[in-house]
């Protein structure tokens, strides 16, 4: 019997396990990454290959799940637009569970409490928190990237020593008469 609905690669069949607290099964696998994994400025690619570690152990509550997913997420630099690469570990966890019943944070609302229907738990949306959590907000293809000239676009790494003389735009008008003078 396989252990995956064909539906989707995140749906995981706990028949095997559920509601007998105490028994635990490991997953690991690899599988094609669905859309959207990961935010606008960096992630990971669709179909691009998520390797997925998890044990999955049957609780009172439901089904525990703990582990890693780990993926090559891709985007673009933040000062200077080149593509950025970065390797992604992020650890996964989360509580399935049949009933309302809520492991409560300090401020009352539910942390890492997902629905199970009572077969199979859908991994899909712990997976997308961690791997989100882990990028940077600002991807950078290196910690001292001098990023874009801010007049006119070049890349700053490519010449360190670019400039343009600036002028007071107040002066302008007196340098249109001093460039009169010179032609």
């Amino acid at each position: 019997m396989s252990q995956r609905p064909a539906s989707s690669p995140f749906r995981i069949s706990m028949r095997d396990i559920a509601r007998r607290p105490g028994t635990q099964r490991t997953v690991s696998e690899s599988f094609p990454a669905p859309a959207v994994l990961g935010t606008d400025v960096i992630g990971v690619p669709e179909g691009a290959e998520l390797r997925l570690d998890v044990s999955l152990e049957s609780v009172s509550e439901g089904i525990w799940v703990s582990g890693t997913v780990m993926a090559e997420a891709v985007g673009e630099c933040g000062r200077c637009l080149d593509e950025v690469r970065q390797q992604v570990a992020a650890p996964v966890q989360g509580l399935f569970t049949v009933d309302d019943v809520h492991a409560d944070d300090e401020e009352g609302e539910p942390e890492d409490v997902f629905q199970f229907d009572g077969e199979t738990v859908d991994l899909e949306e712990v997976v997308r928190d961690a791997v989100a959590s882990e990028l940077p907000f600002t991807p950078l293809c290196r910690p001292d990237c001098p990023g874009l000239c801010d007049q006119c676009g070049a890349r700053l790494a490519d010449d360190p020593d670019h400039a343009h003389d600036a002028i007071d735009p107040r002066w302008s008008a007196l340098q249109s008469l001093t460039e009169e003078k010179e032609s």
